[in-house]
């Protein structure tokens, strides 16, 4: 799923590269239908995991050498633009958090999907990750929307 989905970014994108993290032959073996993909791809193996059961308490301790603790660390240091990953959602928040901090002004994160429309697509904020929001988190959620003719929903 994550390397159809580098696909249909590499297609949407094509001035993209990506930074790929896990296990190498794995990696390698997903990308043979994608030629294209690959030319723009470089792997970074890992054998470290964050398992879909870990807590995020258990991520943040362990899982600096993972596939997701790799690939937040290049977007820290300026080597990658954005991560994304189809693991822990939870691990993934709390590592990103930790590890990049939060926006100046914005007191929590909040969860991202790209949803089809009639006439395009838009882009939706907190997927229900924040159970409890107020008048002023909607405003952060609203800030953080990615500029883009596509309309933002928070």
């Amino acid at each position: 799923m994550t390397i159809a989905g580098a696909e249909i970014a590499r297609v949407r994108a094509p001035q993209a590269s990506f930074r790929l993290y896990g296990q190498e032959a794995q990696i390698d073996e997903a990308l043979k239908p994608y030629p294209k993909l690959r030319a723009v791809s470089t792997i970074i193996h890992t054998d470290e995991v964050v398992g879909s059961g870990d807590k995020p308490s258990q991520a943040l301790r362990r899982g600096r050498s993972s596939s997701m603790g790799l690939a937040i660390e290049a977007v820290k240091s300026g080597e990658a633009s954005a991560a994304v990953s189809a693991g822990n959602t939870g691990a993934l928040m709390a590592m990103a958090k930790v590890r990049l901090g939060a926006r100046e002004g914005i007191d929590r994160p909040a969860l991202v999907a790209v949803i089809p429309t009639a006439k395009s697509e838009s882009v939706m904020l907190d997927l229900g990750a924040n159970t409890e929001c107020d008048t002023e988190n909607l405003v952060q959620f609203a800030i953080m929307a990615p500029p883009s003719p596509a309309r933002c929903w928070a």
